[in-house]
């Protein structure tokens, strides 16, 4: 799934505000939580069998098998990879067999990065993909760039979608999401805690850890997405980089800039780098969030790898071989950069790598993409970080009637199908001969009107297993070869397996923070003020953040 750029977040009294509650009327409002609330404004840590009791009853579904084996990570809250398809299926089975829906019609709320299709009334897509389901579903698509602010104004105007897809990397960023949850949303436990889930196979084919993510309070609160292991990767063009003979394999910072100064012409409008910091956190070895050694628990802001990391970027932007559009606007869209040769390497999940491949390849045959292997800064061994189990939530709005929570449920099962059925082919490319044809190679391939009229949209309101289901069978080769040479890089983060409601201080610092380390990387600020940012960083709630995540630690026999 695709991983965006940073995006917008408010202070934690402003997001009180904008929903219209003050602290004390949150934290009295919302019923109190089985699990316990260590430190301020609803945080709390819930782990193992507290998480697995509330978690819905694993069923594998058996109608699909993948071509290629996929990978098993061992490590805690981390889902395997479940496998990749070369090929696909020509004639995809039903995974229902009877209608989802009762003939209700509900409003949706999903991001898209990229330009939206047209609306229901004029759209034969999302009327054929309704017949199927058996219900109306009418989506309102929102900017993924700034969805967490339009999210939060409709948190704030008690407009509240029927479903409402949120990103976790925007709740992050939202304080006192913890507790603005139990007032906006429906509990979804005594619906699918355990053996309720039968009805819904397909939810119950969903990993168990990704299950364990959508808990909050004490709760079963959403649908989730489970994600990839890695948050994101390095992709760049491999069509461009073979044609100009790029080096495909930097092995230190130092190479991967000597890249960027080879490859940048700013008067042929052709850029090395879009966004990339993100990426360059675990070349240099910067820890995830914390690193606990010697008793002490560290975060990255503290580490002398951090500030590498900074003093290399500010080298980056000084010798302008990221895109000036990248630097100039939040709102730009990197993937059509990308696609016009205008950037050649950029940060995003490997969930992009598909998207792009989907959208830039029927107009470009030669497009091709892949990710640099993982290396760092001073050509040691690398470190990988890892996603939480799930990436996306969504959610079903609070106050409904039983049979329409039941009935939305059953429209999210429908949602959840994986590639190689029926379900998951018209979620994905509409109607076969006129949204899409298969293609001599047998891939699916849009028409011109599934070009204009099929959006990301469904796949966004179910998950579904982690198989690297691409129509391009190359691709999924090369993308199974990163996974696995990387699942042995993947840090063991010190809070593996514990789900973690952050204090709502700390997740007010994180945009404001890093926009400061952000002045500092593009010059707005001198390199001497990244200790001083970390200072007023710990001041501002950085230093009680620790407090609670020691305990947590403690908690969990882990310090």
């Amino acid at each position: 799934m695709t991983l965006p750029a940073q995006g917008a977040s408010t202070t934690r009294r402003g997001f009180l505000g904008l929903v219209g509650m003050t602290a004390a009327g949150l934290l009295t409002g919302c019923s109190a939580p089985s699990t316990p609330r260590p430190g301020s404004g609803g945080a709390s840590a819930a782990a193992g069998n507290q998480l697995k009791s509330l978690t819905p009853t694993f069923t594998a579904f058996s109608g699909v098998k993948p071509d290629l084996p996929g990978t098993v990570s061992n490590l805690e809250g981390v889902p395997d990879i479940a496998g990749g398809f070369t090929a696909y299926p020509a004639s995809p089975a039903p995974a229902l067999t009877q209608k989802a829906g009762k003939g209700g019609a509900y409003k949706a709320m999903t991001p898209l990065w990229g330009p939206p299709p047209p609306g229901l009334s004029s759209n034969s897509y999302f009327q054929a993909a309704n017949a199927d389901i058996g219900a109306t579903l009418e989506f309102q698509i929102t900017d993924g760039v700034t969805y967490a602010d339009k999210a939060i104004a409709r948190l704030a105007a008690r407009d509240i979608p029927d479903l409402m897809v949120i990103p976790s990397w925007e709740i992050d960023k939202m304080a006192d999401f913890n507790q603005a949850v139990d007032q906006a949303f429906e509990d979804l436990t005594p619906y699918l805690q355990g053996d309720r889930v039968k009805p819904y196979a397909l939810l119950a084919n969903l990993p168990t850890t990704a299950w364990e993510w959508s808990v909050w309070n004490g709760k079963l609160m959403a649908v989730p997405y489970p994600t990839e292991p890695y948050p994101y990767a390095l992709l760049y063009r491999k069509d461009l980089f073979d044609k100009n003979g790029w080096n495909q394999n930097p092995k230190t910072a130092d190479e991967l800039f000597q890249l960027g100064k080879d490859i940048t012409d700013a008067k042929a409008k052709r850029w090395a780098f879009g966004s990339i910091h993100e990426m360059a956190w675990p070349i240099f070895k910067v820890p995830q969030e914390w690193r606990y050694e010697g008793g002490k628990l560290v975060h990255k802001y503290e580490t002398p790898e951090f500030e590498q990391m900074i003093v290399w970027m500010r080298k980056v932007f000084d010798e302008e071989l990221v895109h000036p559009g990248v630097i100039s606007s939040k709102g730009t869209n990197e993937k059509e950069l990308i696609g016009a040769g205008q950037i050649l390497v950029y940060r995003d999940g490997l969930g992009a790598w598909k998207e792009l491949l989907q959208q830039h390849r029927p107009k470009n045959p030669e497009f091709a993409l892949n990710a640099f292997p993982l290396f760092s800064h001073d050509g040691s061994a690398p470190i990988m970080y890892h996603n939480t189990a799930a990436g996306i939530f969504t959610f079903v709005k609070k106050g409904l009637p039983k049979a329409q929570v039941e009935e939305l449920l059953s429209i999210l099962n429908w949602c959840a199908a994986p590639y190689g059925t029926k379900e998951y082919e018209l979620s994905n490319y509409g109607v076969k001969g006129k949204h899409f044809e298969l293609g001599s190679d047998g891939v699916p391939k849009l028409t011109d009107l599934g070009t204009k009229e099929v959006a990301y949209t469904y796949g966004f309101l179910g998950g579904r297993p982690l198989y690297v289901d691409w129509p391009f069978p190359e691709d999924v080769k090369l993308s199974l070869d990163w996974q696995n040479a990387s699942f042995k890089h993947i840090e063991r983060n010190p809070f593996a397996g514990i789900r973690i409601q952050r204090p709502s201080k700390y997740s007010g610092l994180q945009v404001p923070t890093e926009d400061k380390f952000t002045d500092v990387m593009r010059g707005r600020r001198p390199v001497s003020d990244v200790r001083q940012i970390a200072q007023e960083w710990r001041r501002d709630g950085g230093d009680e953040a620790r407090e609670f995540y020691l305990k947590v630690l403690r908690d969990n026999g882990r310090a």
